[in-house]
């Protein structure tokens, strides 16, 4: 048997999206993506990594450049966001671990009846962590106890993030 050398090997900067992130990511097919979750890290007042899950219903990528989400306005993610106006996306895909920096700001006009604040972001940058002996495979996952009111209003999220100015 050949002994495989296992090396560090450097994340590859790339300036956007993939295409299979933005088709995953498009808003359309919730109810195939049910109990998938993205990782989403903002820094808080100390300076920590502060972790949270969005969504597929939460989270709208307009194109390779571009992303809306979702947020609770009272949550930390969204006090954070607000501050540094930063925000790190992490999502397996292809194979590889995705680590996508946005410049976040709040959109104005906030869906009361929602109770979700609307951020709109530009990607800065994207690492690609991926090496020759493993895959990641897949995201978070998650088991949701009622799908069909949860993806009924996944549906109307996105349509009022597709809407946003």
């Amino acid at each position: 048997m050949e002994e495989r050398k296992e090396t560090y090997k450097k994340p590859t900067q790339v300036s956007e999206l993939a295409p299979g992130i933005v088709q995953y990511l498009d808003g359309s097919k919730l109810n195939d993506r049910i109990g998938e979750a993205i990782r989403i890290t903002t820094v808080d007042e100390d300076g920590w990594p502060h972790a949270a899950l969005l969504s597929v219903g939460e989270v709208l990528a307009v194109d390779a450049k571009h992303v809306k989400f979702a947020i609770w306005p009272t949550s930390t993610t969204t006090k954070n966001i607000e501050r540094t106006g930063r925000i790190s996306l992490a999502m397996a895909h292809d194979g590889a671990l995705w680590e996508i920096h946005l410049e976040a700001k709040r959109m104005p006009g906030e869906k009361a009846d929602m109770k979700l604040a609307f951020f709109s972001a530009d990607v800065k940058s994207v690492r690609v962590h991926k090496v020759d002996y493993a895959d990641v495979l897949k995201n978070v996952t998650y088991k949701l106890h009622d799908p069909a009111s949860v993806v009924k209003r996944w549906d109307q999220q996105i349509k009022e993030l597709r809407a946003c100015a």
